[in-house]
């Protein structure tokens, strides 16, 4: 080894030496101070006022390695603009006249355990200002006095604003409640914070995320995404969004697959790039709903940027990452064409120059603004305090700097809403001092202790105007009325990218929110402006049905539904019940309309043409032989059983009227009743009539006087033989009440009858007569040789054999047709014309006669003289016999018309036997 070195070796090392000295000499303070660092530092924010106002912020992030991560810019710009909007309150004499107010601000590092161990401050304020306006206190000091919490400055808190995070807002409200203190958040927007029995002391100045579920389930609607992923935050602000989506999104036919739950505090870089992976999986899924806060956000990003899942993902974000740098900062080729639904984003006026101006020399009320300096110009301030986070800045802050948007400044869009909560206590402050003090100006002594509960009730009443000079108030939950603005993600022709407002969801002036979306200004990549469809399956055509297939609720294949079933959901085929169809869409069974006989079929114009001109016939008929009442042929016709037997016919032709009718239980039980009653009352009349000829010209030895025969008895009788069929009928209908039904003699039938005129029970009602038309055709056959004006034994016969046809033809028609229009017309047709036969066999030859035939309606006629003369010659011969012979004198009295034919006659008849 050389023991000796030369002179220029000397030199040169010395040389190095000195420049390294030289190098390291103002770093040295640095190299000490970096071993010790306290972290995080207590800080406080304290802008003096007559009234103070707590507030709470995010100045830093959260970090898994430190109790509170690096200084954010949202937070330090959320509190210069409370301390903003604070100066513009008191500049303003109409507000709160004579008071300032004030603040003090506390650092919630975005932690839910930090942001209440910081909260304890409040509570410890609290505890000392009741202690001293109560009437018997508490606590005291050695000597006496009132005890002091940091000198005080805590003591006249009013009330809170914060958090940001649900989270947050959530632990500070069950412990602000307990105390009767206001809390007013500017962007904390779980649902559960509705809850005004368990949260009745807070308020918040943005909407609920009940109302940002609706305005993102309305972009979803309005691109036709319905197989989407969703990731969110195992929070309460996480899981209650994703339980609202489900439950919301049923309703717009949006399908949720894949989902994905974040446990924030213990999640790993290979944790969030397993839930990457898995939303890969899916791969008709192009969109991921991320309803979770900024830090979770950012962690997924930066998972699927790891996994180059740089263009596969339509990201759809909820307000807690929408808008933030700090979430896209190095990943905004993954974000890209991302659509974020944000409470209504609106520029803070006059803020922007305010803060701009700012600098860590005239900023001394913001603790954090020097660390916020250092961090936003990555450089060293010389009095700063060391952070985990600046030690690695190697050079110091020039005093040139300035914030401006080349240094990286935008305003952070939801500032307003940190302006409104100012104003909100602000104006109900000021509504509490005019009341409690009388518009005096200046803190009264009313005023020196603020109630909670009063305060609280003027906040619920409180008005004003917003940032864009619409009133704003407090919904009866807390909450602030439905306002948001959607952005999307986009990158610029100079390569920046930028948060584009595209769109509002509000409120409208009929009070429902609905989308406005400029499409044309959207974009989902720059070299791809057309958003990609996310959906599993093609949605079905109408009259398809889902069936779904396993492992994925959200795909399906189509399968059709038979000609008469229906979808009862979009997943089920079910038959539409008997008397019913599908609609088109096959959604619903409409009722087939129901199908009856009515009086405009041709069918029933026919029958009721034959039936009104039996009507007019008998009519007709009644009239002639009320003219010619009292002449033989009619006398010889038995006047009050014609009578009779007319009303029958006449009553057979009219029930096809009732029968044709639209089927009501009335003109059932009409039709049940008539249908054999018109049979019995004809057929009782002529049985009657027959018999009471047959008796009369029936041969005797003994001439006798005979019984009922009389008009007044052959009316009794025809009434008895027509009382069994009514009562017949009526002990039915009591039984079997009438009523309708409706049959389907095809699928697509739907047929109104009644009940029974399906099958043969209608039948029944013709049993009875059916007997008399026998007992007809037997005394017709009796009175076959009586003389020719009274016999009627022919046209008897004939009516009752053309009966017989009618029956043997129709009946059988009525019980094997199927078709409820035959059946009906089959039974009108059957009484018309059994009623015609009827009318044609036993009326029309007596009205002939008595119209066109004067001459024939002679007695003489009507006795038949060929028949009497010759049996005058037999009882001459008889006379002259040598035996006697009996004979009997039939009284005329008794033949026609109880005795009317006597007054016509002068003679008495001869009658053997």
């Amino acid at each position: 080894m050389r023991q000796n070195l030369s002179y220029t070796e000397i030199n040169f090392s010395l040389r190095v030496v000195d420049y390294t000295v030289n190098m390291i000499l103002p770093f040295l303070p640095l190299v000490a101070l970096s071993n010790v660092i306290h972290w995080p530092l207590t800080r406080i924010a304290n802008y003096s006022g007559d009234i103070v106002l707590g507030a709470i912020f995010p100045v830093h992030e959260r970090s898994p390695v430190y109790e509170c991560g690096r200084i954010q810019e949202e937070g330090i710009q959320q509190l210069e603009s409370l301390l903003f909007t604070l100066k513009k309150i008191n500049a303003d004499s109409s507000i709160l006249p004579g008071i300032k107010l004030g603040i003090l601000a506390l650092d919630s590092c975005d932690s839910t355990a930090y942001a209440l161990e910081q909260t304890m401050d409040f509570i410890k304020g609290f505890i000392a200002r009741n202690n001293e306006y109560l009437a018997e206190r508490q606590y005291s000091c050695i000597d006496g006095s009132l005890p002091k919490f940091r000198d005080g400055m805590f003591d006249r808190i009013a009330g809170i604003i914060g958090g940001q995070s649900s989270a947050v807002s959530i632990q500070l409200a069950n412990l602000l409640r307990l105390f009767k203190v206001p809390q007013i958040s500017y962007l904390s927007t779980s649902p559960t914070l509705s809850n005004k029995h368990k949260y009745d002391y807070f308020f918040r100045t943005v909407p609920s995320d009940v109302n940002q579920v609706q305005a993102i389930l309305a972009v979803l609607k309005e691109f036709r995404w319905t197989y989407v992923s969703v990731v969110y935050s195992d929070t309460d602000y996480g899981n209650k969004g994703y339980e609202q989506l489900l439950e919301v999104g049923k309703y717009f036919n949006i399908c949720f697959s894949s989902p994905q739950s974040i446990n924030v505090d213990h999640f790993t870089d290979k944790d969030y790039e397993n839930v990457i992976r898995n939303l890969m999986h899916k791969i008709n899924a192009k969109v991921v709903v991320v309803f979770s806060d900024k830090q979770t956000a950012r962690n997924i990003m930066s998972a699927a940027k790891r996994l180059n899942a740089i263009n596969r993902f339509i990201w759809i974000g909820s307000d807690a990452w929408c808008c933030r740098d700090s979430v896209v900062s190095d990943l905004e080729s993954v974000v890209e064409g991302a659509i974020t639904v944000s409470p209504l984003v609106r520029q803070l006026e006059g803020f922007s120059e305010y803060f701009t101006n700012l600098t860590p020399k005239n900023n001394l009320v913001n603790p954090w603004f020097a660390e916020y300096w250092e961090e936003h110009f990555r450089c060293k301030l010389p009095d700063s305090t060391n952070t985990p986070f600046n030690d690695k800045y190697r050079h110091w802050c020039p005093d040139t700097k300035q914030i401006s948007v080349s240094s990286g400044f935008r305003q952070t869009p939801t500032l307003h809403f940190v302006r409104d909560a100012a104003y909100a206590f602000a104006y109900a402050l000021h509504d509490m001092h005019k009341e409690k003090c009388n518009g005096i100006a200046g803190l009264c002594p009313a005023m020196r202790n603020v109630d909670g509960f009063q305060l609280k009730k003027y906040i619920e009443k409180v008005n004003f105007r917003d940032e864009s000079g619409k009133t704003f108030r407090f919904l009866p939950s807390g909450d602030a009325p439905p306002r948001y603005s959607i952005i999307n993600f986009q990158k610029l022709s100079n390569n920046s990218y930028v948060w584009k407002p595209v769109g509002t969801y509000m409120l409208r002036d009929d009070g429902e929110a609905s989308l406005d979306l400029n499409r044309n200004a959207m974009r989902f990549k720059s070299n791809e402006h057309a958003f990609p469809r996310s959906y599993c399956s093609e949605p079905c055509k109408a009259g398809q049905a889902k069936l779904q297939l396993e492992g994925d609720t959200c795909c399906w294949l189509c399968t059709n539904c038979s000609q008469y079933q229906y979808l009862p959901d979009s997943y089920h085929c079910e038959d539409c019940r008997l008397g019913t169809l599908p609609n088109w869409n096959k959604t619903l069974c409409e009722s087939i309309p129901e199908a009856y006989l009515s009086y405009s079929d041709p069918w029933a114009i026919g029958t009721m043409t034959f039936a009104g001109l039996g009507i007019i016939v008998t009519c007709f008929v009644a009239l002639v032989f009320r003219v010619f009442g009292n002449t033989p042929i009619i006398k010889a016709a038995g006047r009050e059983l014609s009578y009779l037997l007319l009303s029958g016919i006449l009553l057979s032709f009219l029930m096809t009227f009732i029968i044709i009718s639209k089927p009501t239980a009335f003109t059932c039980g009409l039709t049940k009743f008539f249908l054999g009653f018109c049979y019995a009352l004809n057929y009782s009349a002529i049985v009657t009539k027959t018999n009471r000829i047959a008796r009369i010209f029936k041969r005797s030895r003994a001439p006798k006087k005979l019984k009922y025969t009389s008009p007044q008895s052959q009316l009794v009788i025809t009434g008895f033989l027509v009382s069994i069929e009514a009562l017949i009928n009526i002990v039915w209908l009591v039984f079997e009440r009438p009523k309708v039904e409706h049959v389907y003699p095809t699928r697509e039938e739907n047929v109104l009858i009644c009940h029974g005129s399906d099958n043969t029970s209608y039948l029944i009602g013709l049993i009875y007569p059916s007997i008399l038309i026998a007992f007809c055709t037997a005394f017709a056959f009796k009175t076959r040789k009586c003389p020719e004006g009274f016999n009627e034994a022919r046209y008897l016969t004939f009516t009752n054999y053309t009966t017989c046809v009618i029956w043997l033809a129709f009946l059988p028609l009525f019980v094997l047709s199927t078709s409820t229009a035959i059946r009906v017309v089959t039974l009108s047709l059957l009484l018309s014309l059994s009623g015609s036969v009827q009318l044609c066999c036993l009326f029309i030859p007596k009205v002939y006669i008595a119209v066109l035939k004067p001459e024939k309606n002679t007695k003489e006629n009507v006795m038949c003289s060929h028949h009497f003369n010759r049996n005058q010659k037999k009882a001459a011969n008889l006379a002259q016999s040598p035996s006697p012979t009996r004979i009997a004198f039939a009284p005329p009295s008794i033949l026609v018309n109880g005795g009317s034919l006597l007054s016509s006659f002068n003679n008495s008849f001869l009658f053997f036997y």
